[in-house]
């Protein structure tokens, strides 16, 4: 991922098309802060995807290996929590 100042977009919208075109992605930047991004049309990023669904699938091992042997709760037992966190 390039970043780049909002002068430099503008004055070279055309070669950062092209960039992006090739799958680059590119932040332009005003007063050295990022304001805008550009990204290739209609193409999901498929590594944050594979990322994200990874880290799901990891969480979701966790929470199933800290309530093995213990039954699911019960809609009083999640309320009762719920009230307790509100204190």
């Amino acid at each position: 991922m390039s970043t780049v100042t909002a002068f430099e977009a503008k004055t070279r919208f055309g070669e950062l098309l092209e960039r992006v075109s090739r799958g680059e992605e590119i932040v332009i930047t005003r007063h050295e802060k990022p304001v805008a991004r550009i990204v290739p049309e209609g193409r999901q990023n498929l590594d944050q995807v594979r990322q994200a669904v990874s880290a799901l699938n990891q969480l979701r091992r966790e929470i199933g290996g800290r309530t093995k042997g213990r039954g699911k709760l019960s809609d009083a037992e999640v309320r009762s929590a719920i009230e307790e966190g509100r204190r």
